[in-house]
C-alpha cells in the first residue's frame, strides 16, 4: 500500500510527539479524571477574567496547530496557564492537517481517543498544572459525506448546510457525545471548550476565494428547502446570480426593487448565525454551563464589501446575545495595522460585548520574523508577504497589541499557527516579559475613560453592492484613524444603542459609521435622549437614508438637522483640516450640504461645494460628513470642538484608559502628553522600567524611535 504525504506527516507526527511525552501512560488508557472543575467569567477591578473553581486567572493563553514539547515547555515557563488545544486532523484551506496528531471525530458518536490521548499527553507532561480550552471541529468528514451523498462540504459551503435540520442533529448528537466523554476523561483539567466550523473554523462560508462568488451563493436543494422554512414561504426560490448582486441606487440595494436580493442575504448570514446558537445550546445541555463556551465571529471592521457581504459574518448579533456563549474570538486585524508603522485593532465592535460580561479574545497570530514561509506541501502560508523584518519589530509590534488589549481590558492568546511563530527562545523571553507586565497589572483596577463612542450597523451592510468600497471606507479604515487622534474611544453595534448599560453620560463625541437605516424607535431614542446634554453626534454618508419604501435625501436632513442633497458626479475628494480625504473608488449616490446655518469644515475639492460641516443646536451639535474615509486629523479636530479631552496631538498610535497609557513611538518626536488633571502623578513604564513625573497634568515622554511603550498611572 502506498504512503501518502499526509500518512506520512501524521506518522512522523505521532514519532516525534511520542518521544516527547517520556514516560507517560499508553495513550487511550487514561483513567476518569476526577470530578470536573467549574469555569466563569468574572470582572475583577472593571475587568472581565477567569475564575477556576473559584481561582481567578488572567485570560492569557497560547495555541498553536504544531505544538511541540519544546513550544509547551516555552509557553509554559512564561507563567501561562491556559493553553488551547485543537483536536480534528481535517485539512485547512492549505490542505494540510489543522492537527498532526490525527483525526479524532471518526464516525456518528465514534472518537479516536488514541488521537485524543497522544495530544493531550503530550501537553500534560510538558505543561504540569495547565487547563484547557478544547476546540471541537463540527465540519462534516469524509465519512459523513459518503453516508448522506445530499450533503454538502460545510467548511467550504456552510450556508448549504447550516438550515439543513438532519446534518444538525447528527452533528449535536455527536458532539454531545463528545463533550461527556471529554468531560469523563478531562473533565478536571478542561475550563474551556471552542466550537469550530466553517472555512477557516471561523464560521465563514465559501472563504477564501474558491469558487466565489458563484460557489457563494449557487443553487443547493438543502439551501432552498433551509431557505423556504427561514422565510415561510414554501414555493420561495432563490434569485438569480444578478438579482444578487445588482443593486438599483447606486451602490445600494433597493428595498423594493431590490427586495428579493435583500431577503436573501439576510438568510445567507442569518442561518449560520442560527446553527451557531443551535449547537451552544446543544453543547450548553451537557455542560450545563460549568465550562466555558467561545468561538470566532463578528468580524464587521475588518472585512472589505465582497467578503462581508458572502461570507456570513453578518448573523452575529443574535449570537452575541445567546447566554450560552461565553466568548468571542477573533484574529488582531489583518494588513497595514500589525505592520511596524500599523495602530493594531480589533475586527469585533468590542464593547458591545463588554456590555453583555462575553470576554474577547484578541488572536495574536502575526507573522513574526522567524515564522515559516510554507506548509509541508509548500503552499505559502498567509501573511508571509508582511512579515515583520526582525526582532525589533516583532518585539514591538507584540508590545503593540499587548498594550491595546490591556488598555480596552480584553484578553489574548498567543497563536503559533502552523508552527514557528513563536518557535524559540527569543520569542519565548518576548511572550514572558509581557507576562510579567500582567502580573504587575493583576490588582489595578481600571476602566474606560473615553469620551468618544463609535457605533457600527449590521443591517445597513446588506443593502452595499460588494463591488464598492463601502464597507472600507466606513468600517475597517476608520478604526486606524481613530486609534491616531490622541484620545480613546469605545465601539458598540448600532443596535446597542439603547442598551440599559451603555455609559452614555461619559461620551461627549458620538460617531456612527454606517447608519444607512435607522428603525423607528432607535431614531426617536436618539432624537430624545441622544441630542441632548450639549453633545456632538458625527454623522457619515447617509444616515437614515434607506427607507422602507426607497431612499430619501430629506431623511438625512431630518436625522442630522442638516440640509443635505443630492449630488451630481461622482467626485468625492474633500480638502478639511489641511488634509484631502474620500472615498476609496468612484461611488453613487453622493451627497452636498446646502444649509446656511451649518459652518462648513470641508468642501469638494472639484466645486467648493460643502461636504463637511457643524450646525449648533439648543442641545447638541451635528456634525455631517459626506464622505467616508476621514484622517485622524479631522477626527481629532472634531473631537476638540466637541469638549473631548485631547491627551496627545501627534499621530503615533496611543491606547488610554483610567490607569495606563500605551504608545507606539512612530514620529520622530518627543510626546507631550496632557492628562484632564492638574494634581501631581508619575508615570511607571511596564516594559523597560524608569519613571516620569506629570505636573499640573503635563509630561514629555523620552523618545526612541518605532518603541512601543505601556505606563502605569500613579498617584
Amino acid at each position: 500500500m502506498s504512503l501518502t504525504r499526509r500518512d506520512f506527516l501524521l506518522s512522523a507526527a505521532g514519532g516525534a510527539l511520542a518521544a516527547g511525552v517520556g514516560g507517560c501512560a499508553h495513550v487511550g488508557q487514561r483513567k476518569a479524571g476526577k470530578p470536573g472543575l467549574v469555569a466563569k467569567v468574572v470582572r475583577v477591578g472593571g475587568v472581565l477574567r477567569i475564575a477556576i473553581n473559584g481561582e481567578v486567572f488572567d485570560p492569557l493563553a497560547y495555541r498553536s496547530y504544531r505544538p511541540t514539547p519544546e513550544l509547551v515547555r516555552g509557553f509554559h515557563a512564561t507563567g501561562l496557564r491556559l493553553a488551547n488545544v485543537t483536536h480534528t486532523g481535517m485539512l485547512c484551506t492549505l490542505d494540510v492537517p489543522y492537527s498532526l496528531f490525527g483525526e479524532v471525530w471518526t464516525g456518528p458518536r465514534r472518537f479516536n481517543w488514541d488521537h485524543f490521548d497522544a495530544q493531550m499527553e503530550m501537553f500534560e507532561a510538558n505543561a504540569p498544572g495547565a487547563y484547557y480550552n478544547i476546540a471541537l471541529q463540527l465540519d462534516t468528514r469524509d465519512w459523513a459525506l459518503k453516508s448522506h451523498p445530499d450533503w454538502s462540504n460545510c467548511y467550504w459551503n456552510l450556508v448549504e448546510m447550516a438550515g439543513h435540520e438532519p446534518w444538525r442533529a447528527e452533528t449535536a448528537e455527536s458532539l454531545q457525545e463528545f463533550l461527556r466523554q471529554i468531560e469523563a476523561r478531562y473533565g478536571d483539567r478542561v475550563f474551556a471548550y471552542s466550537l469550530l466550523c466553517g472555512s477557516s473554523t471561523e464560521w465563514y462560508t465559501n472563504s477564501q476565494g474558491r469558487g466565489r462568488p458563484e460557489a457563494a451563493i449557487r443553487e443547493h436543494p438543502l439551501k432552498t428547502a433551509a431557505f423556504r422554512r427561514f422565510t415561510g414561504d414554501p414555493a420561495a426560490t432563490m434569485p438569480t446570480l444578478e438579482e444578487l448582486h445588482r443593486t438599483s441606487h447606486g451602490a445600494l440595494r433597493d428595498p423594493v426593487a431590490d427586495a428579493a436580493a435583500l431577503r436573501y442575504w439576510r438568510f445567507h448570514h442569518e442561518i449560520i448565525g442560527d446553527a451557531i446558537v443551535h449547537f451552544a445550546g446543544k453543547a450548553q445541555e451537557v455542560l450545563q454551563h460549568r465550562k466555558l463556551l467561545g468561538l470566532f465571529y463578528g468580524y464587521l471592521t475588518q472585512l472589505s464589501s465582497a467578503r462581508l457581504l458572502q461570507e456570513g459574518h453578518l448573523g452575529y448579533e443574535r449570537v452575541w446575545r445567546s447566554p450560552d456563549l461565553d466568548m468571542i474570538y477573533a484574529p488582531a486585524k489583518y494588513g497595514a495595522p500589525r505592520s511596524l508603522e500599523g495602530a493594531s485593532g480589533y475586527l469585533l465592535t468590542v464593547d458591545s460585548l463588554d456590555l453583555r460580561d462575553k470576554l474577547v479574545f484578541q488572536e495574536i497570530d502575526h507573522t513574526t520574523h522567524i515564522a515559516r514561509s510554507t506548509v509541508e506541501n509548500g503552499r505559502e502560508i498567509p501573511g508571509s508577504g508582511t512579515k515583520l523584518r526582525n526582532a525589533f519589530e516583532t518585539r514591538q509590534v507584540l508590545r503593540r497589541e499587548f498594550a491595546l488589549t490591556r488598555v480596552k481590558r480584553t484578553a489574548l492568546w498567543w497563536f503559533d499557527f502552523l508552527g514557528g511563530n513563536y518557535a524559540s527562545p527569543e520569542m519565548m523571553a518576548m511572550v514572558d516579559e509581557l507576562a510579567r507586565v500582567q502580573d504587575r497589572l493583576r490588582d489595578v483596577p481600571m476602566r474606560s475613560v473615553a469620551q468618544i463612542a463609535v457605533f457600527g450597523d449590521v443591517p445597513s451592510m446588506y443593502h452595499v453592492n460588494a463591488g464598492s468600497s463601502l464597507a472600507d471606507d466606513l468600517l475597517v479604515q476608520p478604526p486606524d484613524a481613530l486609534a491616531r487622534i490622541g484620545a480613546p474611544y469605545d465601539i458598540y453595534n448600532f443596535s446597542d444603542i439603547d442598551h440599559p448599560q451603555l455609559p452614555f453620560a461619559q461620551y461627549k463625541l458620538l460617531i456612527f459609521l454606517n447608519a444607512l437605516r435607522i428603525p423607528p424607535a432607535r431614531r426617536e431614542f436618539i432624537r430624545a435622549e441622544l441630542q441632548t446634554g450639549n453633545r456632538t453626534l458625527l454623522w457619515i454618508h447617509a444616515p437614515d437614508y434607506i427607507q422602507p419604501d426607497g431612499f430619501s435625501a430629506d431623511a438625512i436632513s431630518a436625522i442630522t438637522g442638516i440640509t443635505v442633497t443630492a449630488r451630481a458626479g461622482d467626485d468625492s475628494v474633500v480638502q478639511a483640516v489641511g488634509a484631502r480625504f474620500g472615498f476609496g473608488r468612484k461611488v453613487a449616490p453622493l451627497f452636498e450640504v446646502h444649509d446656511k446655518d451649518a459652518d462648513v469644515i470641508g468642501t469638494y475639492v472639484s466645486n467648493d461645494a460643502p461636504a463637511l460641516v457643524r450646525k449648533t443646536f439648543a442641545g447638541h451639535h451635528a456634525v455631517y460628513s459626506a464622505v467616508g474615509n476621514l484622517p485622524s486629523a479631522v477626527y481629532r479636530e472634531i473631537a476638540r470642538t466637541a469638549g473631548v479631552h485631547i491627551y496627545y496631538e501627534g499621530s503615533d498610535p496611543t491606547y488610554i484608559n483610567s490607569r495606563l497609557l500605551g504608545i507606539h513611538m512612530q514620529k520622530d518626536t518627543n510626546p507631550q502628553i496632557t492628562f484632564p488633571v492638574t494634581t501631581p502623578c508619575r508615570l511607571e513604564e511596564l516594559f523597560d522600567g524608569g519613571e516620569i513625573r506629570v505636573e499640573n497634568g503635563v509630561c514629555r515622554l523620552p523618545h526612541q524611535p518605532g518603541v512601543a511603550k505601556l505606563y502605569l498611572v500613579q498617584s
